[in-house]
């Protein structure tokens, strides 16, 4: 299965969620009474209905029934499409019946070849649309999680010839359940349900654009078009968005040793503050960075989402406070030098220290295991891929001085371990650090100076060992968008 997303289509989305979100910020104030337009819909007491766990439609119970045809039919449309449109229908990978079933059932799993943007970007959205298959019909973030396993359990065995894939199975699920949530929180922003007109239908599109499942079920229910009051859960308490758009020089070794300079687009969504007591839910905090690469081997260069799964103050006071959380983590890193994706669960230790003058420091440290990691490879193996297969772990610091939202200085290093067991028998470590200067200069728009550094070491069993020492360095325009 490879899905494709158009560069168009992430741009409208994004531009359309940041939108409402800036409009959130700025406030009015209630209007007294007297001025209320009587088409206005009528206020509701959330707190005495039973409204559903998705939290932006009203009413919706759970639909185990509708749940599970959405589930099938998202497989039944990506297969259709695989079967009969992609490579002309010649691809015999998808010419699925009784003998392809019965031969998976008594193989069993094993290890796929396909390439990486396949494996470690497309399975994960897969995995999104069951999840949201589950969300957007009144299920809350850990009921959806069955119905993410076991849409893909369907695939890998009904809708491939292919043997089932260990990797793909992990990688479709959880992967799916990190991106599906984070796709679900960011569609609500972008609904208003008390917009009419070319403004409604617009929003509507956009957040069909990121969560198509949601969108679908709300033409189903026929939100789409009515009018009634939004959830008090459509915004978090607390958004920082950020874009920036500048130019990276990468090189081998030494940075002043290469003329390899690309446009790059980068958002950063900070979804949430755990400090300010963003941390009820799973996802109530979380940040999404994706990178575009332009002139790079693929567009969408990385993906990052880190989520809360739960947390407690430590401690809850001024001038520091220190938060113990669990989190989610998805990582993709696809360029001209990187292949890194994983999927891992772990634990952070948040800190929060107010400072003279306004200043805000804040840093965290995390330890996480990495259920399934991939890896770039140097060999090519039985298996046919570039890249290595393996669980492994997982560090991260980072550090980072501001004020009012505006960070001046970022410093943040990232380690990673895995131990591939499928591919090549290796150990990959790769780590990152990363060091960032910004000013603002006018309004909400300032310069960004930042430094990168990735080594990776790779050490095999069977083969002579690899060492990478890959700098960047990036000269940035940051746009705060709210």
């Amino acid at each position: 299965m490879k899905l494709k997303m158009s560069g168009s289509l992430v741009f409208l989305f994004l531009l359309l969620g940041a939108a409402p979100v800036t409009a959130q910020t700025q406030g009015t104030g209630m209007m007294p009474a007297e001025k209320w337009d009587a088409n206005d819909p009528d206020a509701i007491d959330w707190d005495q209905t039973n409204h559903s766990a998705l939290n932006d439609t009203f009413i919706v119970k759970k639909n185990f029934l509708r749940t599970s045809v959405e589930v099938v039919g998202v497989n039944t449309l990506i297969w259709f499409y695989d079967r009969y449109i992609r490579e002309g229908g010649t691809n015999p990978g998808f010419r699925i019946g009784f003998n392809s079933w019965e031969e998976n059932l008594a193989n069993g799993f094993e290890w796929d070849d396909n390439n990486f943007a396949t494996n470690q970007f497309a399975h994960p959205y897969h995995g999104s649309l069951y999840f949201n298959a589950a969300r957007s019909n009144g299920y809350s973030f850990w009921e959806s999680v069955p119905f993410t396993f076991a849409g893909s359990y369907l695939w890998e065995y009904f809708f491939e010839v292919h043997h089932p894939s260990m990797n793909d199975w992990i990688a479709t699920s959880v992967g799916g359940i990190t991106m599906g949530e984070m796709l679900h929180r960011l569609s609500m922003t972008v609904r208003d349900n008390t917009a009419r007109g070319g403004s409604r239908n617009w929003r509507e599109i956009g957040a069909f654009a990121l969560n198509p499942m949601g969108g679908l079920n709300r033409i189903f229910d026929g939100d789409w078009n009515r009018v009634y009051a939004n959830s008090p859960d459509r915004y978090p308490d607390n958004f920082r968005s950020q874009m920036d758009v500048g130019f990276r020089t990468v090189a081998d070794e030494k940075l002043w040793s290469t003329d390899t300079t690309r446009v790059y687009m980068k958002f950063d969504f900070e979804y949430g503050d755990p400090f300010f007591g963003d941390m009820g839910k799973p996802f109530d905090s979380f940040d999404f960075d994706l990178q575009l690469n332009f002139s790079d081997v693929t567009l969408f260069g990385r993906v990052d989402v880190n989520g809360v799964l739960a947390g407690t103050f430590l401690k809850e006071s001024d001038p520091a406070s220190h938060i113990l959380a669990g989190f989610l983590h998805y990582d993709y890193i696809n360029n001209s030098k990187v292949e890194f994706g994983s999927q891992s669960i772990g634990a952070g230790f948040l800190s929060r220290f107010e400072m003279p003058s306004g200043l805000e420091l804040r840093t965290e440290l995390h330890t996480s295991a990495i259920i399934l990691g991939a890896n770039k490879s140097d060999y090519r193996s039985t298996s046919g891929r570039t890249y290595d297969y393996g669980p492994g772990a997982s560090v991260d610091f980072l550090a980072k001085l501001g004020r009012n939202g505006w960070y001046f200085l970022d410093i943040s290093h990232t380690q990673n371990w895995i131990h591939a067991i499928n591919g090549n028998i290796a150990d990959h470590y790769l780590g990152e650090s990363v060091v960032r200067f910004s000013v603002p200069a006018a309004y909400n728009i300032g310069l960004s100076l930042e430094y990168r550094l990735i080594n990776s070491e790779r050490t095999y069993r069977d083969y002579e060992d690899v060492s990478e020492r890959i700098p960047e360095l990036r000269v940035t325009t940051t746009w705060m968008l709210n």
